[in-house]
Parts: C-alpha cells; sequence; structure tokens
C-alpha cells in the first residue's frame, strides 16, 4: 500500500513538474509580475503557516529571478510572512529557469545539487537563502507527510 501512496505522489509531482512551466509562461504573458508575487507569496504563506524559523529575517528583501520565463518577483519578509514587494532593491536574489525553482520545490533535485551545477545562482545574502530554504524544505516535509496520512 505504501508503495501506492509513493506512486500516486510521484505522479502528481511529475505532472505538477510538466505542467507548471508552461502555466507559468503563459501566466507570464497575461498576468504582471505583481499578481504573480502576490499568488507565491499565499502558496509559501500556506506552506508556513505554523512555522516561525524565518521571524529573524524581518525586513529582508529577496528577490526570485527567472530566466525562462523571464520574471522577477520580489518579496519582503515580514512577522516570519513572505510579501509581494518590488523585486529590487534585494537583499538575496536567486536566479535560474523556471523548471530548477520547481524541482526545488518539489524536492525532485537537492538544492545544493542545482547550486553546484549552476542551475540555481544566489547573489547578495546566501545565508538568507539558505534559512528560506531550509523553512521550505520543512514545511514541505511536513505537508507531504500530512498528505500521505490521508492517501488509503
Amino acid at each position: 500500500m505504501q508503495t501506492a501512496n509513493n506512486a500516486a505522489m510521484m505522479t502528481l509531482a511529475d505532472r505538477i513538474s510538466q505542467a507548471a512551466p508552461r502555466v507559468l509562461d503563459i501566466g507570464a504573458r497575461v498576468l504582471p509580475p505583481p499578481a504573480i508575487a502576490v499568488g507565491g507569496a499565499l502558496v509559501a504563506n500556506i506552506l508556513l503557516v505554523s512555522d516561525r524559523s524565518l521571524e529573524p529575517l524581518s525586513g529582508t528583501r529577496i528577490c526570485l529571478e527567472i530566466t525562462n520565463p523571464r520574471l522577477a518577483l520580489g518579496f519582503v519578509i515580514r512577522a516570519g510572512r513572505l510579501w509581494p514587494a518590488p523585486p529590487i532593491p534585494w537583499t538575496t536574489c536567486i536566479r535560474g529557469e523556471m523548471q530548477s525553482f520547481l524541482a526545488l520545490l518539489l524536492q525532485t533535485e537537492d538544492a545544493d545539487a542545482l547550486f553546484f551545477d549552476r542551475r540555481l545562482c544566489v547573489e547578495g545574502d546566501t545565508g538568507v537563502a539558505l534559512q528560506l530554504r531550509h523553512a521550505l524544505e520543512s514545511a514541505i516535509y511536513r505537508h507531504k507527510k500530512r498528505l500521505r496520512a490521508l492517501l488509503p
């Protein structure tokens, strides 16, 4: 039964990783970047609902620069949550293709491997990027565990 649950999770991750770049490419052409940033902040904050690890980073500005499709999203951390903000000026900028960000989010590839393969680039305060990564990875892990418990 556990194998079936893992297969269902893999299939979902595969489907999302295949469809998301196309959806985001269309979204980037139709929606303004601030609207996309609102959606990204909403998803991140849902994942981080019971997490307080970003509170010490209050006031920190983060830019996610997606190179394909070309898109720059800005966020500021306030009260441990991400809020949409202009992409510049930033404290930390994380740059890469959409596929690399999705691999990071879906945990299909290791973040360190993405960095050392130069598929993701971090500029500015790398400590902020690491804290954000650890907070999101921990939150995703908790939610995956809850989802697996709900699946038959």
